[in-house]
C-alpha cells in the first residue's frame, strides 16, 4: 500500500501521547489498536460494533469527541 493506514495511526497516536481528550476511531477493520495514553481512544469496527459507518458517525457526533478518524470507506 502507500501507507495511508499507518499515516493516520501515526497521526492518532501523536495526539494520544501528546494532549489529553476523546478520540473515536470508526474502521473497517481496526488496523491498529490504540491504547489510552493521554487521551481515551474508543473504537469502532464497522459490522462489529455498528452496522454501517454512517450509523456510527451519526452516533459518535452525539459523544461531542475531539477527535474523529473515519477509515477507508468503500
Amino acid at each position: 500500500g502507500s501507507g495511508k493506514s499507518t499515516s493516520l495511526a501515526a497521526l492518532i497516536d501523536y495526539r494520544n501521547r501528546n494532549a489529553s481528550g476523546h478520540i473515536i476511531t470508526i474502521e473497517d477493520p481496526v488496523e491498529f489498536i490504540h491504547r489510552h495514553k493521554k487521551s481515551i481512544v474508543n473504537q469502532r469496527e464497522v459490522g462489529v460494533d455498528t452496522r454501517s459507518f454512517h450509523a456510527a458517525l451519526k452516533n459518535t457526533l452525539r459523544q461531542a469527541p475531539d477527535v474523529i478518524l473515519i477509515g477507508e470507506i468503500r
